[in-house]
């Protein structure tokens, strides 16, 4: 006996823009290879490429405040490189 919520369920399923979805596969694995005990520089270049997946982020975002806050969270981790450097 079906009750018909599967159905439903597959006929509503979300879409996720294919950039979306690309970025934050993106930002999963650059997460994932953070340094642990490393030297200052390959810190700096870690936050470096958080903030490239960021920017990337913002570019796909659908909304303005996720846009403004991707790129504002971009701009931070590039300080902080600087900082590290």
């Amino acid at each position: 006996m079906q009750d018909g919520v599967n159905s439903v369920l597959q006929e509503e399923a979300l879409v996720v823009d294919p950039a979306l979805k690309a970025a934050l596969v993106r930002l999963r694995a650059v997460k994932s290879q953070r340094p642990t005990g490393a030297e200052p520089r390959e810190l700096a270049d870690w936050w470096e490429k958080i903030a490239d997946v960021l920017d990337s982020l913002a570019a796909v975002f659908l909304f303005e405040d996720d846009r403004v806050k991707a790129a504002a969270e971009a701009e931070a981790a590039r300080a902080r490189a600087d900082e590290i450097r």
